[in-house]
């Protein structure tokens, strides 16, 4: 009788690593590596060592010339006469002399103030977390995720109510307690032991209540009113938040960089969703057998080929201020008056609607408008031909089934085409928020010194503080900043938009 005797680990491990280093499966190991290795090395080259050396350059203070490293603000009277920090004796010289706050002094003139940055993003958090319970959670498949969703639930109001209560109590003459005004929302002081104090304890209280109901209650996601309150109440605190932090970095920080960022924010929220609806309408069309269709397709490809900056001269030459202008031509034959166009900072709704907004808002300048209208130009026909590549891949007899059970054009385009598309809408809803973000040529070319600004997205306000500033370490810490801004928005979108996403 013959015995087996069961392989130990060390000797399964050892038969592993023979076999991965045999002949077929080494071979294709180093076959894989050399396929990756040019890639690896363009993407170092141009990709990871600009970002790498924009932080070195945002950690320094220049002048024309690199003067000294933030990080060690003692060398900074006598920088010219002072060694380089590669020089420097490690132990002796630089760890004492060390100062990590001060690395970030770039980051600090744009910001303003970290403490409004923190309240800023903790907002942001406030309405992912305000998304999350009024939607996901209240899902039958989601059930067990709802017990850690109860969890953190009860610890939002419990310290929401517990913040508020302590504000309260501060505003009633109440010492020693600390002065949390910056991050509560709360009703300005009138007078200490003012009715202000007494409300924001009642709110207080009001949330930890409502965080004893949500344990209470281990059934709470389908209780509407408990529902609606958990999703509400910390809604209204993160805009209070976002609002607050917002207006301390603006106030104390770069308000040129700050405000482009608004810019940008209008640029892209104008320019995404036309673009899409545009290009899916079109592609739905095209797709039809009509005639000269890929005629068709050419001519609505061509604003995306032809050169940005001619294209953009061409559309400066149209949207003129001067009465003769083309596009004033045919707002004044519809009845409305003549309009400036690229040089009108007032924004777009006052304009051409008499309203009298202001703020946020009040939305993009009729500049800003003017160039969201030539971004909408050129990439509608590229969406187009996008969506129709997608459209080419749905199975025909989807289509034919969904007749024969009755189903008309509406019904195949809502439940067949949108869902199926919704990859192709995905991928180019992000490339178009990056781009959107990234956007230089056609805006600088359409920037007119009478639109006050109104058109200087982020990366104009970079491009100026750089080579118009030379303050090429401002300039590099606005750059990094709008990386993670893209980072983060980009990530937001996978989060939230691509669990929409039906990849059949």
């Amino acid at each position: 009788m013959v015995t087996h005797t069961p392989a130990t680990p060390a000797a399964n491990a050892t038969t592993n690593k023979r076999r991965w280093l045999s002949g077929d499966r080494l071979r294709n190991q180093i076959t894989g590596m050399l396929f990756v290795t040019p890639a690896t090395l363009l993407i170092g080259v141009f990709g990871l060592f600009p970002i790498s050396y924009a932080i070195y350059m945002s950690l320094h203070s220049w002048r024309i010339q690199r003067r000294y490293t933030l990080c060690l603000p003692d060398f900074a009277a006598n920088w010219r006469a002072e060694a380089p920090v590669w020089e420097k004796d490690f132990a002796t010289e630089i760890v004492p002399n060390f100062n990590l706050g001060a690395c970030f002094d770039n980051y600090t003139k744009v910001v303003g103030d970290w403490g409004g940055v923190f309240l800023w993003i903790l907002g942001f958090i406030g309405l992912f977390f305000a998304y999350t319970v009024w939607t996901r959670i209240f899902r039958e498949e989601n059930k067990a995720n709802n017990r850690w969703m109860r969890v953190i639930t009860i610890a939002f109001f419990a310290g929401i109510g517990a913040l508020v209560a302590i504000v309260g109590l501060g505003q009633l003459g109440i010492g020693g307690l600390p002065d949390l005004t910056r991050v509560v929302p709360y009703i300005e002081d009138i007078a200490i032991g003012s009715a202000a104090g007494i409300i924001n304890i009642g709110l207080g209280i009001f949330c930890i209540g409502l965080a004893f109901l949500v344990m209470r209650n281990p059934e709470w996601a389908d209780n509407l009113p408990l529902r609606m309150l958990t999703a509400f109440i910390p809604l209204l605190v993160a805009l209070y938040w976002v609002s607050n932090g917002w207006g301390l970095m603006i106030s104390n920080g770069d308000e040129d960089y700050l405000q482009s960022l608004i810019y940008t924010f209008y640029y892209a929220v104008g320019s995404i969703p036309l673009q899409l609806s545009l290009g899916l309408i079109l592609a739905y069309v095209l797709y039809r057998n009509i005639w000269g269709k890929e005629l068709w397709r050419m001519i609505f490809f061509l604003p995306y080929v032809t050169p940005a900056v001619a294209a953009a001269v061409v559309f400066r030459i149209v949207l003129s201020p001067r009465e003769t202008s083309l596009a004033n031509t045919i707002v004044t034959s519809l009845g409305f008056g003549v309009q400036r166009w690229t040089a009108e900072p007032q924004p777009f709704l006052n304009t051409m609607f008499g309203l009298n907004l202001e703020g946020f808002l009040a939305g993009p300048s009729m500049a800003l408008v003017s160039v969201i209208l030539l971004g909408i130009w050129t990439y509608t026909g590229y969406n187009a031909v996008i969506f129709l590549a997608g459209m080419g891949g749905i199975p025909g007899d989807l289509y034919e089934a969904a007749r024969v059970d009755g189903a008309n054009e509406y019904h195949l385009f809502r439940h067949i085409t949108l869902p199926l598309l919704s990859p192709v809408t995905f991928y180019l809803s992000v490339l178009g928020f990056i781009g959107t973000f990234k956007a230089f040529n056609t805006l600088y070319v359409m920037r007119l010194q009478q639109a006050l600004g109104t058109t200087d997205t982020a990366s104009i306000v970079v491009f100026d503080t750089f080579f118009k500033a030379s303050r090429y370490g401002l300039a590099t810490a606005q750059a990094i900043l709008l990386l993670l801004i893209i980072l983060a928005i980009t990530q937001f979108q996978r989060s939230v938009l691509e669990k929409r996403v039906f990849y059949g």
